[in-house]
């Protein structure tokens, strides 16, 4: 059949409507398949953020305890020893934690002076100021942790802390006055 007759025939086909509808299903599947798997990807990666920052709160808090009630103070804590503390109580995270986790412990003498802002300059920690000090009795105390987390899927990025190198990054803070110890 020559070129012109089947060019004629299917536009007449397609003017009534009664050309062959066969595989439109696979083809439409085709065209939302990556814009489906991607969004799915882009759930399961937010659940993750969200377990993970559930579970760097929960660690944090119950290791500030021990600052809180005085057991600290009584031996000679460090950054590191704090820091693995907090990882202890990250169950699913424990192989990681040590080298993805920063941990900033300040004292303060009054509420109005813990800093709101956080310990990230320019896509980067600010080493220099990251500290360990636990206070006396009665003193107030702000423990900040921050955890390193590599993001899969390009499009959460926006709306999260990053560092440069395009890692997001899980923050808690606990701020509270200690018990007269």
């Amino acid at each position: 059949m020559p070129a012109k007759t089947r060019t004629l025939r299917w536009i007449a086909e397609l003017r009534k409507g009664s050309f062959d509808r066969r595989g439109s299903a696979a083809v439409e599947f085709a065209l939302i398949a990556f814009p489906l798997i991607f969004m799915i990807f882009c759930c399961l990666e937010l659940a993750l953020i969200v377990l993970l920052s559930v579970t760097l709160d929960n660690a944090t808090d119950l290791a500030a305890r021990q600052i809180r009630t005085g057991i600290l103070t009584q031996s000679n804590s460090t950054a590191a020893s704090f820091r693995q503390k907090i990882c202890a109580n990250m169950s699913w995270l424990s192989g990681s934690c040590a080298g993805s986790l920063q941990v900033d412990v300040q004292t303060y003498d009054s509420f109005a002076q813990v800093p709101k802002t956080d310990l990230i300059k320019n896509g980067q920690f600010d080493s220099a100021n990251f500290a360990y000090v636990i206070g006396k009795g009665s003193k107030i105390q702000m423990v900040r942790a921050y955890y390193e987390w590599p993001m899969f899927t390009p499009f959460l990025q926006a709306g999260m802390t990053t560092l440069s190198n395009k890692n997001a990054v899980i923050t808690t803070k606990v701020v509270f006055r200690n018990e007269p110890f």
